[in-house]
């Protein structure tokens, strides 16, 4: 199913009872915002989206600001038309596997792009003014999160598309007791790009600019269609058009623009767009930062993004989340990508793979098909292991903790995956500590680098499944209730039981 724009998305989503307007007030504004806490109390309840008009401190009067859209695996699963997560995943990772179902972009004229209704150029910019600004909880600056990154490779034009962050100076705290200028306040944004070494492709994108001497050009999306945003989040390899896996999810091409000031085309009927360049020479010092980790990160050192043209729609909304203790609103759009990542590599080359499910937290579990004397060969989920660090993408390699499970586990169940490392596994013997994996980047763990991010990290690798034939002919069987007549019953009992 094919959004024409995140209107759309959450139009199907209030039809469904997946989304509900608050019109009582929230305060938003720095030292005194309740939205943090508004996300655990969704998050607590599996509750719904929200659109929230009534905002106490928030810098742009009447936007309505758009909160959790993204908050369950269900409300994820839609974004790609489907109706289950498994049936979601199982979509991206074969679509990653078959680029044939790609459909390139298509650039539209202007006068078709809802994107264009207001355009506000140059000087004329405050981004105090013309931008949301709202806080969470003890983070430093206000953060957009709800951008998707246009830019090109210097040297050979390819394009990226990736779902990065961006610091606004606006009524920011220096983490290390600076101050900000006018410029940066009116002017200027700071963009979670990893250059110094490269840790993500818009990172290596400014890294061959700064070579160069030269800014590079970029454009700023945000509150695209969802599809455009799970493609975002997905690793590509390099140099492949996100746009396009886009084009492929959403079975339709995907509408752009050509930008105003920079030689760049975003997709046509985003909320808002942010035009400008990112500038070689000393980086901005924001924080603190709320990460996915859970923790605040005090200080990050990162490039500056000079603003040089907005556009938006005459009537636009705003899209937030922060980023706390999983389980939070985008945590599981990242999921999907993450796990259909891994899971496409797995099953292209392993049949026995049934499965990849990650918890908010990261922590990875493959489901095997077969388990015990049926495995293939002797230290058979050790193999995977090794599979998974070794396979495509950037999520995989990154993967802190990864447990192998036979068909009788649940991937999504920590009880039942608990059950199988409890029952089925010899701490030294049924182990791989891998010393020198590549570090999931806000991992507040590892060492830092100059960016303040991780590059290098531990990894350990449990292998849950069935001991025959590595020390065991047999093994006892689980003793449990067949999950067909739990099903029955459920249905039998139902009104019983409520």
């Amino acid at each position: 199913m094919a959004y024409r724009d995140m209107r759309e998305f959450l139009a199907m989503l209030e039809n469904e009872g997946q989304l509900k307007r608050v019109h009582s007030p929230i305060r938003v504004d720095r030292g005194h915002s309740e939205l943090d806490g508004v996300m655990r109390l969704l998050h607590e309840r599996r509750g719904p989206a929200l659109i929230m008009d009534n905002l106490v401190g928030e810098t742009a009067p009447r936007v309505p600001l758009v909160f959790n859209p993204f908050g369950t695996r269900e409300r994820t699963a839609m974004t790609v038309g489907a109706k289950t997560w498994f049936e979601a995943k199982s979509r991206v990772a074969d679509l990653l596997n078959d680029p044939g179902r790609w459909h390139a972009p298509v650039v539209v004229d202007r006068s078709q792009a809802t994107c264009k209704d207001v355009i506000i150029r140059g000087d004329d910019i405050s981004l105090d003014r013309d931008l949301p600004v709202v806080w969470y909880g003890k983070e430093g600056p206000s953060y957009i999160c709800n951008a998707v990154s246009v830019t090109r490779d210097p040297e050979t034009g390819e394009r990226n598309v990736g779902w990065y962050r961006y610091a606004q100076y606006f009524n920011a705290s220096h983490p290390l007791g600076g101050t900000y200028t006018e410029e940066q306040v009116k002017r200027r944004l700071a963009g979670f790009v990893w250059w110094n070494p490269p840790m993500n492709h818009i990172g290596l994108h400014f890294s061959k600019a700064v070579k160069q001497g030269r800014p590079l050009q970029v454009a700023l999306a945000a509150m695209a269609d969802p599809a455009v945003h799970a493609a975002a989040a997905t690793g590509l390899p390099y140099g492949v058009d996100e746009f396009e896996f886009a084009g492929g999810l959403r079975e339709s091409p995907v509408e752009l623009v050509r930008c105003e000031t920079v030689d760049l085309e975003v997709p046509a009927h985003a909320e808002w767009v942010i035009e400008g360049e990112l500038i070689p020479g000393e980086p901005s010092t924001i924080g603190p930062h709320g990460n996915p980790g859970g923790y605040y990160d005090k200080v990050l050192w990162l490039p500056e993004m000079r603003v040089n043209c907005i556009t938006r729609r005459r009537d636009p909304m705003w899209y937030t989340t922060q980023e706390m203790v999983p389980p939070f609103d985008h945590v599981y759009m990242a999921l999907l990508p993450v796990e259909a990542e891994v899971f496409s590599d797995l099953k292209r080359k392993i049949p026995e793979v049934k499965d990849v499910a990650a918890s908010p937290n990261l922590g990875f579990v493959v489901q095997l098909s077969v388990d015990g004397a049926a495995k293939p060969h002797a230290e058979f989920g050790k193999y995977i292991l090794h599979a998974v660090w070794g396979s495509a993408g950037r999520w995989g390699r990154t993967a802190k903790m990864v447990v192998v499970v036979g068909p009788d586990v649940d991937p999504y169940d920590w009880n039942s995956i608990e059950w199988a490392i409890m029952t089925r596994v010899q701490p030294h013997s049924d182990t791989i500590i891998n010393r020198s994996g590549q570090a999931y980047l806000l991992d507040p763990s590892p060492p830092r680098s100059e960016q303040g991010i991780p590059v290098m990290s531990e990894q350990i690798g449990i292998d849950a499944t069935i001991k025959i034939p590595e020390r065991f002919k047999e093994y006892p069987e689980s003793a449990n209730a067949d999950p067909a007549l739990v099903r029955e019953l459920a249905a039998r009992l139902q009104r019983e039981l409520e």
